[in-house]
């Protein structure tokens, strides 16, 4: 594997964890417990942890996600 395919694999490794932080602010803005909150809490800052990570391997900035809404439903 060259560097070019390296660093492409991180970079779809950094965007799947963008989404996966997406999906994490969700689950937080959606979530109607007080345990359910702390458990979407701690995995959105895993996630946020690990994307940041990625970027700093990188040397770039990812965007920061949107703040989610709650859902209606």
């Amino acid at each position: 594997m060259d560097t070019d395919q390296l660093v492409e694999r991180i970079r779809i490794a950094r965007d799947n964890a963008l989404e996966a932080e997406k999906q994490e602010r969700q689950r937080l803005a959606d979530a109607d417990t007080t345990d359910r909150q702390q458990a979407a809490s701690v995995r959105l800052a895993t996630r946020q942890a690990v994307r940041e990570a990625l970027d700093d391997v990188l040397d770039e900035t990812s965007p920061e996600p949107e703040k989610a809404q709650p859902s209606d439903g």
